[in-house]
Formats: structure tokens, C-alpha cells, sequence
């Protein structure tokens, strides 16, 4: 979305669109900046002691403050999706962006360790997967029957069975 004048209207469509979609939506460009600015704008004419300007500025300031928790709350949801598949949400701004890798590294690592060592006494010849789309049951080349497994499980596999999988790009190795 381009830079837009930012409006009363405009505040409350972007919320009401945050409030109706699972994902984030589109932000203007430079959006907190221009709300910043809009919004010490109204407080210069609240200052007068304009009441109907106060109560607009309470309910900008609730409008944002709403707009912020959604997003917020949808960036973290996208953390632990993307920990798993690797993919990043879309319409991240590039203040979210920065909250959003810390919180996807945190999780990386958290996953990697204790997988890691929750499989650790196991033996040398499986390894750990997460996988990168849905696969149906099967049977290893152990005779085992594994899954199924939807996008983002981990699962430990014997290394021919997980070599294969890798070569069809189906699974991504946690640990080696």
C-alpha cells in the first residue's frame, strides 16, 4: 500500500481489516510514523479544550492501540508457523520484522535443543526431520509404518528413509 493521508476513516478500516482477517494486512507505508504525527495533530486541537477533539483522540488512540494487539498477536502466531516451514508471514512492516526474527530465532533454538536432545541417546542411524508439506503413511525401509505428517512435524526417521525425502525436497534435517 503507498503512503496514504492518514484519516480517522482510514484508522478504523485498517483496524476493522485487522479485525477481519486471520493474517496481517497491508499497512501504508511509514503507517506509525504518519499515526504519530496525525495523532499529535489532534492533540495540538484537543489542547484547546475542544472536548469533541478529546474524545476523537481517545478513540484514534483506542483504534491503534487495537490495531497494534491484532498484529501483534498474528506476528507471534506466524513465529511458531514459520519456526517450522520456514515460510515468513506477508504485510510485515519493517518495525514488525525486527519483533518477528528475534521471537523465530528464540523458537529455532528452543526446538532444535530440546529435540536434540530428546533424541540424542537414540542411535546413529536416524535423524530428525520437520517436514516441509503433508505426507501420507508409509513403511521404512525398517519395516516400521511412519506418519502421516502434516507441513512443520518432526519426526525421526532412519537415514535412508530421511536421504530420500531430502532428495525429493519433502524434509528439511533438525539435526545431524
Amino acid at each position: 500500500m503507498a503512503e496514504e493521508t492518514i484519516t480517522f476513516e482510514l484508522i478504523r478500516k485498517i483496524q476493522m481489516d485487522e479485525q477481519n482477517s486471520s493474517t496481517l494486512t497491508k499497512l501504508p507505508t511509514n503507517f506509525s510514523s504518519a499515526v504519530m504525527n496525525y495523532l499529535e495533530q489532534k492533540r495540538q486541537l484537543a489542547s484547546n479544550d475542544d472536548r469533541k477533539s478529546g474524545l476523537e483522540v481517545k478513540t484514534i488512540e483506542r483504534l491503534v492501540e487495537d490495531i497494534f494487539n491484532r498484529r501483534e498477536r498474528k506476528i507471534l502466531n506466524a513465529t511458531i508457523i514459520s519456526a517450522r516451514s520456514g515460510l515468513p508471514p506477508e504485510n510485515i512492516t519493517e518495525e514488525e520484522k525486527q519483533f518477528y526474527n528475534v521471537i523465530v530465532t528464540q523458537i529455532k533454538n528452543r526446538r532444535n535443543s530440546l529435540l536434540k536432545n530428546l533424541f540424542s541417546s537414540k542411535s546413529d542411524d536416524e535423524k530428525i526431520v520437520v517436514f516441509k508439506e503433508d505426507v501420507e503413511e508409509f513403511v521404512g525401509i525398517d519395516e516400521q509404518t511412519y506418519g502421516p505428517y502434516k507441513k512443520g512435524d518432526t519426526a525421526k526417521l532412519p537415514e535412508e528413509n530421511m536421504r530420500l525425502l531430502l532428495d525429493r525436497g519433502i524434509v528439511e534435517p533438525i539435526m545431524k
